[in-house]
């Protein structure tokens, strides 16, 4: 019965059994091999073959090496060739090496002393940055202690061979691609010095052309269904009717028909149709030809073209870096054909694109948000509401009485304030009566003194001085009546009962007052008007007689009512906008109400559709832009 265990490392110093007539056994056709080859894969062979001279009793050898899946090793040599393919035990040990990653041994005790057959199998894992990239096994005569721990030193020192290898080969692989990735980076430079696609199509295929030693490279772009030729290597103008258009074209489309790239003459690896390009090869004088599609963004959108003399063939390597090469430009130049396109044809794809996701397959989001938006704007064009104008508005008494100063003098004492309520007649405001008592007085003695002046004259029947003392006391007698006109009016008393809305001459007393100045207002509380100011932009829609609604900052719960009695034609500009003056009587219960409160009001013009309610002030402004610059 098999059992497996696992060999401690061998120190470096130790030295196996029969190694000096192993050493003394080499093959330089072996060692001159293993020099010369070029992979790992060609390596192995003679590798294998080596190692397995030099370890004394072995039977066969497998070498298997990492494939292209991952964890997935195929076999890449055996010794004696085809001998280790039909041992299960070999196979069994070489995979318990892969999974531990380290050297095993698999004993079968009961073939010990047979000649030719495995008593062990030893097997060690080719490892590079901890990754396991192939295993070497052996199987082994004998499976004495000794035997197995000298054949692992062997297969220890000897995978560094190996490894060695993969890591030229990986070394080697990069700079592959770091030589790609140059050439792709430098050919992209170059396309994006110039700003417009013709420019940019014309320097990608010019470069390309000499960078590859081609005779001549093409670009074409889909247009519709079919491919049109836009650049030729070195050909600034070329002629769409020229038969090598024509056919470089063709060749286009059977690439981007079978959407593979074609080598021609074909390779015996492809199956790809090549009639096309067999006649542009015919048109060209039997050159080599290979044309690859652009692939941007799950669409082909054109192909490049690549011909060269027919003792230069495309080697796989040229045509990886083609591919790279295509695969890098191939997005920079679709992006530069699509902004050099007219906006017309920007909107029309634009307008298809939107139009294949709403009504295309997927895109269930936006679906229901296309279906909402039909929705609404069906439901607003049907469906119609009460429009009102709003407006900002302002309480008015429906009138308002004044109280000025009857003459010139001095403010005595002021009781109310703005805000007061007052009965009729209530005392206002007294001005001082001093000057008035004390002008009276003069223009009373006066009068005495003229009225003993008449006396004397009448007695000495002097008509002249008669008249003119007359005419004296008439004077003083006016004067009189003036000065006690004004004393009756000294106390100003309230015209109607009602609010003071402005006034307030506490802080004034003593100060003086001029005739006709404006001491206090009054307004009453049973009727009320409201002064709106409306958008000069709605204005056509207010008539005399409309209903509304106003709603005052300080009552903000109570909708009174109102109807529209004037219209002033005068506009008013007032927080940058024209504004016109429109007033309305406040119906109902007013009790609540006081002059000077603010708020809104919406005037009631009519049924309308929700569309036009939300969009005639946009539909407005619109058809006054229209006119002003079509007109």
């Amino acid at each position: 019965m098999d059992s497996s265990s696992a060999t401690k490392d061998s120190q470096p110093g130790d030295a196996g059994p029969g190694s000096g007539s192993a050493v003394a056994a080499l093959e330089p056709a072996l060692w001159r091999r293993m020099a010369d080859a070029q992979n790992a894969v060609d390596m192995a062979a003679a590798w294998l073959a080596l190692q397995c001279q030099s370890i004394d009793g072995a039977v066969r050898g497998i070498v298997l090496l990492a494939g292209k899946t991952p964890n997935s090793f195929d076999s890449a040599a055996s010794w004696p060739e085809g001998a280790a393919s039909h041992s299960p035990a070999l196979k069994q040990a070489a995979s318990l090496a892969l999974r531990e990653l380290r050297g095993v041994t698999n004993e079968d005790p009961s073939t010990r002393g047979k000649d030719h057959v495995a008593a062990a199998h030893v097997a060690y894992p080719i490892v590079v940055d901890d990754v396991a990239k192939g295993v070497v096994a052996v199987s082994l005569r004998d499976c004495q202690p000794e035997s197995i721990r000298s054949a692992l030193r062997q297969l220890q020192w000897g995978v560094a061979w190996m490894r060695e290898r993969i890591l030229l080969a990986r070394a080697d692989e990069q700079e592959r691609l770091l030589d790609r990735s140059r050439a792709a980076l430098d050919l992209l430079g170059e396309s994006l010095g110039y700003r417009g696609f013709d420019a940019s199509a014309m320097a990608a295929v010019t470069s390309l052309a000499a960078r590859t030693q081609c005779i001549r490279v093409s670009l074409g772009i889909r247009s519709g269904r079919t491919i049109k030729v836009r650049a030729i290597s070195n050909s600034a103008q070329f002629g769409r009717k020229m038969s090598l258009v024509a056919a470089l074209e063709a060749a286009m489309d059977e690439a981007v028909d079978q959407r593979s790239i074609i080598v021609y003459p074909a390779t015996t690896e492809q199956i790809a149709a090549t009639t096309a390009h067999a006649e542009l090869s015919r048109v060209t004088e039997e050159c080599h030809i290979l044309t690859i599609p652009l692939l941007v963004a799950d669409d082909f959108i054109g192909a490049m073209t690549f011909e060269r003399f027919r003792d230069m063939p495309f080697e796989d390597s040229t045509v990886e870096l083609l591919e790279l090469t295509t695969a890098v430009i191939g997005p920079v130049l679709e992006e530069k054909r699509l902004n050099d396109r007219w906006i017309f044809a920007k909107i029309g794809e634009s307008v298809e694109l939107q139009l294949a996701r709403a009504f295309g397959p997927g895109h269930l989001l936006r679906k229901l948000i296309l279906a909402a938006i039909v929705g609404a704007a069906v439901f607003l064009s049907l469906a119609t509401g009460v429009y009102r104008v709003e407006a900002d508005a302002q309480v008015e008494g429906s009138l308002r009485r004044a109280v000025v100063a009857p003459y010139d003098g001095f403010l005595a004492d002021s009781t109310p304030r703005a805000g007061d309520l007052v009965a009729e007649g209530d005392l206002l405001a007294t001005l001082e009566d001093s000057d008035l008592l004390l002008e009276r007085l003069k223009a009373v003695t006066e009068r005495d003194q003229r009225s003993h002046e008449y006396d004397k004259a009448l007695a000495a029947r002097q008509p002249a001085a008669i008249n003119v003392i007359q005419s004296q006391i008439r004077q003083a007698e006016a004067q009189i009546k003036l000065i006690d006109e004004q004393l009756s009016r000294i106390k100003l008393r309230s015209p109607i009962a009602g609010l003071v809305v402005s006034g307030d001459l506490s802080q004034l007393i003593g100060t003086s007052v001029q005739r006709g100045q404006v001491l206090f207002e009054v307004a009453p509380l049973n009727s009320y008007r409201v002064i709106l100011d409306v958008d000069e932009r709605e204005i056509g829609q207010i008539e005399t007689g409309q209903k509304g609604q106003l709603v005052v900052t300080a009552l903000p719960n109570e909708n009174l009512p109102f109807f529209v009695s004037k219209m002033t034609p005068i506009a008013e500009a007032r927080a940058g906008k024209n504004v016109f003056r429109v007033e309305g009587e406040v119906e109902g219960d007013t009790s609540r109400l006081r002059p000077g409160m603010e708020g809104v009001a919406k005037i009631d013009i009519g049924q309308r559709k929700l569309a036009w309610i939300w969009m005639h002030p946009l539909t407005n402004w619109a058809r006054v832009w229209f006119w002003r610059w079509t007109r």
